[in-house]
């Protein structure tokens, strides 16, 4: 079974991207007006990000955040398949210059679209080591294929809990570099740290920055941009503390502020179907 469903996914993968983005109209059409996927939560994260918009304005986000999450399904699938070539064609980097370092980098973004290509451009990265760091997928099978499709291009995945043990034992010397989609959400049994995000008390993960400041690492800041349909530009900002040291949690922090902006900027491109709030203290705003 697993064979057979690998298949189909690789040979639809094949389909040319005017295929595909006809498909993605479709599923648009069946996610948002037949099933209505995940809407109460989607609109719900829209009104504690954006209370003082129009209900009409929101509709607008909401619209577009299904077209886009359309799209990144089969630009998915459709990763299975892609060559180096076809990346450097779909997405691309500017400011890339920044991540020349005497010390290692770490790459922090959003669940902004599309962050699963990111790890496609890897062979333009100047460091030898690129690590992408994964949260495992409840599908084993389709975690193993995604693992593997994340690998093809020189990234190396690696689960967050080994994370921790590896960046340790790695001398930081510049060549090095790990990337963090870092607006996870932490279980609730492991809730270390709250910031306040778009008003409300959010829980962060923040395995990270204890690392980063104990090895003395670059952060870098991913802002995802859609240029068009089936193009992408990852615009990259060097995180800098106020001091001469990142104080505890100051990048986590700051991470947040990036992200804060990014989705004010591109509103349609985050994720809002994630249970972003799940775990906050704070009361929601009732729809």
């Amino acid at each position: 079974m697993k064979v057979i469903s690998l298949f189909f996914i690789k040979l639809f993968s094949k389909l040319p991207f005017r295929v595909l983005y006809g498909i993605a109209d479709f599923l648009y059409f069946i996610l948002y007006y037949i099933i209505g996927y995940r809407k109460k939560i989607v609109r719900n994260n829209l009104l504690i990000v954006f209370p003082y918009k129009s209900k009409e304005e929101r509709k607008i986000i909401e619209k577009s955040f299904y077209k886009n999450f359309s799209d990144f399904m089969v630009e998915l699938l459709k990763a299975f398949t892609m060559t180096s070539e076809d990346y450097k064609g779909k997405i691309r980097f500017t400011n890339l210059e920044v991540l020349k370092q005497e010390k290692d980098v770490i790459l922090l973004t959003g669940h902004m679209f599309n962050w699963e290509w990111l790890t496609g451009i890897a062979p333009d990265l100047p460091q030898e080591n690129k690590f992408a760091i994964y949260k495992k997928v409840a599908n084993n099978f389709f975690d193993q294929e995604v693992h593997e499709s994340r690998s093809r291009f020189g990234a190396i995945p690696l689960s967050v809990k080994d994370v921790g043990r590896t960046m340790i034992k790695q001398p930081n010397d510049g060549s090095h570099i790990y990337f963090f989609v870092a607006d996870q959400s932490p279980f609730k049994n492991r809730i270390h740290y709250e910031l306040n995000f778009f008003n409300r008390m959010t829980p962060a993960f923040n395995g990270y920055d204890k690392i980063a400041r104990k090895k003395d690492y670059v952060i870098i800041y991913v802002d995802m941009v859609k240029l068009k349909r089936g193009s992408y530009e990852a615009r990259l900002k060097r995180i800098c503390p106020e001091g001469e040291k990142f104080y505890e949690n100051e990048i986590v922090e700051k991470f947040y502020q990036e992200l804060a902006q990014n989705i004010k900027t591109h509103p349609g491109l985050w994720l809002w179907s994630h249970k972003r709030w799940k775990y906050t203290s704070g009361i929601d705003y009732q729809l």
